[in-house]
């Protein structure tokens, strides 16, 4: 069951604009609560910008869309991104003539052009296996479209298996494999700023080579957030670049979630409690501690990592006195197992219960959900859970805190592990 909820930042008396979150989304917006593109939409960049950093590295700005129709025309909204230097040393072939007639064949910008039948969707998917077969050459060919920039949403259920003509040259470039299908993926996240690109590619990479190619993801988020910072991704979900962020990062990336804090607060702190061995953690206390905008976001995802480490558990019972009455409820269901999730999530997968709450933050653009990590708990975790409302139960007189916690109690007890009675 969802419900409209207030983000902290108004909870606490702090000015922000369009700082509501919202239960549901309107008419005009996908599953992962950004624009809808209907089945055979042409997407296209705007001109290349230099990187925020000032590297050498040129980056597309976000896609906008194009209709077909305007293409069909005579617009092929083709502005290519300035190619950047290898990213290794891999030097690819020309491509020949047959795999770029597979390519134009498999990405076709025409929406006229996609299968309609399941024969033609099993030629498609042929098509893409002869591409693969082609080796280097089949990445010279591949490496050309996407130097384009250019895009067809396939639509859902469109039986190819993959969203759109650039996802599917992504995954070819990982079933190519080998040097040339490495130095392909990296050369392309180089030359990206789309989010949910960035992870995609930097998952491939992790793929293709283990632990090799990290630093190059992180720097490619790094680039864009900058860019999404500066208003250069105006109306992109960013929340894939704080998965690259958390999932490929160490202690490293705190101070770039703490920054990014002051325009995605909940993003920054999903991400910060979500950094391995608890790395996120003194950053997350030292926000909760604070007066900022972002200490309900710090305080939630202390109540949430409590059970499972104690600076969390200590850092949020000496803060229990010092909390304010408004922000009480909105930590009870963290405390009873609920976990934040990205709603647009490029890296996760699929989370064992069901959402307790969807919302969204205009501030940001920012989508995400609680759901609990399990529908059932252990006899051990509802028994750690608990015991740390036990111990902010004698932290605090305040009503509404105690109302919270007993709320809290109450969650767990319907997330206890049932005895069925056997008749015999």
């Amino acid at each position: 069951m969802t419900r409209p909820i207030l983000i902290g930042a108004l909870v606490v008396g702090v000015a922000c604009a369009g700082a509501w979150l919202l239960s549901h989304r309107g008419p005009d917006a996908d599953w992962r609560g950004r624009p809808s593109v209907q089945p055979g939409r042409l997407r296209s960049p705007e001109k290349s910008a230099e990187s925020p950093r000032s590297t050498s590295v040129a980056r597309s700005s976000s896609r906008v869309l194009t209709s077909a129709a305007t293409a069909s025309e005579g617009t092929t909204a083709t502005e290519a991104v300035s190619p950047v230097a290898p990213a290794t040393a891999v030097v690819l072939p020309e491509p020949t003539a047959y795999s770029r007639q597979l390519v134009a064949t498999l990405c076709r910008l025409d929406p006229s052009g996609l299968p309609q039948s399941e024969e033609q969707a099993v030629q498609w998917k042929q098509n893409l296996q002869q591409l693969i077969a082609q080796g280097p050459s089949g990445v010279s060919a591949i490496r050309e479209f996407l130097q384009k920039n250019v895009d067809l949403d396939f639509g859902p259920a469109n039986g190819l298996g993959f969203p759109s003509a650039r996802a599917a040259m992504f995954d070819a470039l990982v079933q190519i494999g080998g040097a040339e299908g490495l130095a392909g993926t990296l050369q392309t996240l180089q030359n990206t700023a789309d989010p949910r690109e960035i992870a995609v590619l930097a998952q491939n990479l992790e793929k293709l080579a283990p632990g090799e190619h990290r630093q190059e993801a992180i720097e490619a988020a790094r680039d864009a957030l900058a860019m999404a910072a500066g208003g250069k991704l105006e109306g992109a979900d960013v929340a894939p670049l704080f998965e690259v962020l958390r999932s490929y990062g160490d202690t490293s990336v705190v101070t770039d979630l703490m920054q990014a804090a002051r325009q995605w607060n909940y993003y920054s702190a999903i991400a910060l409690a979500q950094l391995p061995d608890g790395g996120g953690i003194p950053a997350l206390i030292e926000m909760a501690q604070g007066t900022s905008s972002g200490k309900l976001n710090a305080l939630e995802m202390l109540a949430q990592l409590s059970a499972q480490y104690p600076e969390a558990r200590a850092a949020l019972v000496e803060q229990a006195g010092k909390i304010s009455p408004n922000m009480w409820p909105y930590l009870a269901p963290l405390l009873a197992g609920d976990l934040y999730h990205y709603q647009d999530s490029a890296l996760g997968g699929a989370t064992p219960g069901r959402p307790s709450n969807t919302a969204y933050v205009v501030l940001g653009n920012q989508h995400f959900y609680t759901a609990p990590a399990a529908e059932i708990l252990t006899p051990e975790e509802i028994n750690q859970r608990l015991a740390v409302i036990d111990e902010l139960q004698l932290a605090t007189s305040e009503s509404a805190a105690l109302q919270a916690l007993g709320h809290a109690r109450d969650l767990l007890g319907r997330r206890q592990p049932q005895t069925v009675a056997v008749s015999h």
